[in-house]
């Protein structure tokens, strides 16, 4: 399932795991360093809870969004009855960059409309509990759904970053990330990146891979790859110019690094989309 970022850049599909869904109803809350090994989004459809992580405490009313880090203790309480909706989840590019590490939400958010929201939400919880042929798509959907309505409600409100007491494990290695996207025309070289988060470049590398499976300028490649084969279904554009685009030198070679991962020209993939839309088209006449 393929989304647009909210800025200009593009990451490519979004990969969806849905670790768990439910509602928590309660007279009284106390719980104590929790830790989960996903993201835990919690909207607090009813009642108020202090939230507290790293020593840092957030006040949530109804209609507020709490965001926990994976493997990062926190703390909730409430002296009144309440009721979440939360979920445990992990939504990745193919790259391995985690959502929250994309865009870097602020631990609690007020959503915009929360009871779109919980509707969304029923339907993710319904689809948790069932048994459909479809169940993986529609948790996928639902789940990227809510995350949209989190990220808009985020931006709406100043798009407000998370603070220290909250970074993930990875989040140092982001800056690289996002300056690979955004100079991606350019000639980028290891020490570049390096000079982003200010590691030696052997370093990096070593752990740039423990936390994506690929070194920096992997990722990078597979980046620019990936944005020439988006190009290539959207515009009419000469190879030589989508090469210079996508910071891969000339068309030849191009050509070549095309083949090598997608198995097939440009040309070749640039027909076969142009094919499935026409066949398309005429289904719909």
């Amino acid at each position: 399932m393929e989304t647009r970022s909210l800025t200009s850049t593009s990451f490519d599909q979004w990969q969806v795991n849905v670790y768990m869904v439910d509602e928590g109803k309660y007279e009284t809350l106390n719980h104590q360093h929790i830790i989960y090994p996903n993201w835990v989004i919690s909207h607090v459809r009813q009642g108020q809870v202090i939230t507290t992580t790293n020593g840092e405490q957030h006040e949530v009313r109804e209609g507020g969004v709490m965001l926990h880090p994976p493997f990062l203790p926190f703390s909730e309480r409430a002296e009144q009855p309440g009721l979440h909706e939360w979920v445990s989840v992990q939504i990745q590019t193919s790259y391995n960059v985690d959502l929250f590490q994309l865009y870097q939400v602020q631990t609690v958010v007020q959503l915009l409309d929360a009871d779109a929201y919980s509707q969304v939400f029923q339907s993710l919880f319904r689809s948790w509990k069932g048994n459909s042929s479809f169940r993986d798509v529609s948790l996928a959907a639902d789940m990227l759904r809510l995350s949209a309505m989190l990220l808009e409600s985020w931006e709406a409100h100043g798009r407000v970053g998370r603070s220290a007491a909250y970074s993930a494990k990875y989040d140092r290695f982001f800056p690289i990330i996002r300056y690979m996207a955004d100079h991606m025309a350019m000639k980028l070289s290891r020490d570049m990146l390096a000079e982003q988060v200010h590691l030696n470049t052997n370093y990096l590398d070593r752990a740039f891979q423990e936390a994506y499976g690929i070194n920096p300028m992997q990722m990078l490649r597979q980046m620019r790859l990936n944005k020439a084969k988006r190009l290539l279904e959207t515009t009419e554009e000469p190879l030589s110019q989508l090469a210079q685009l996508c910071g891969l030198g000339d068309a030849a070679y191009l050509n070549r690094q095309f083949v090598k991962t997608f198995g097939m020209t440009p040309g070749k993939y640039k027909q076969m989309i142009r094919s499935a839309q026409t066949n398309f088209m005429a289904d719909r006449e």
